[in-house]
């Protein structure tokens, strides 16, 4: 993919879908050119039925797309941690919107980037 990517994760296969605010159980991810805001791919997680490890495969899904950011409502720590090893963004975005309404916020500098925390 020669375009930056990111990817929102998305109960639909359009930006007119709710976003999914759960990132490793979510239905589906929209894998959106970071430039244009065209969706590139509608991709399915097939991740989100394992009884264990839904975030870190929903992640490694992000890296063999070449995803960059991710937005979506929540993410389990284990996922964060696979996505910020893997140099991905993890991105927070409200409840109740669509994933045309995330990636907009997300545009224009509205949303929050997860910063892993260190226990001492």
């Amino acid at each position: 993919m020669s375009s930056v990517a990111i990817s929102v994760a998305a109960g639909g296969q359009d930006l007119s879908s709710p976003m999914d605010e759960r990132f490793g159980r979510a239905a589906g991810f929209l894998v959106v050119d970071a430039s244009t805001g065209e969706v590139l791919e509608s991709l399915g997680n097939s991740a989100s039925s394992a009884a264990h490890g839904a975030g870190t495969g929903a992640a490694a899904l992000m890296r063999d797309h070449g995803v960059t950011a991710v937005i979506s409502g929540r993410f389990g720590p284990k996922a964060h941690a696979a996505l910020s090893g893997m140099g991905i963004g993890a991105w927070v975005a409200p409840a109740g919107v669509t994933a045309g309404e995330a990636l907009k916020r997300f545009q224009q500098g509205e949303l929050e980037l997860m910063q892993l925390r260190v226990m001492r």
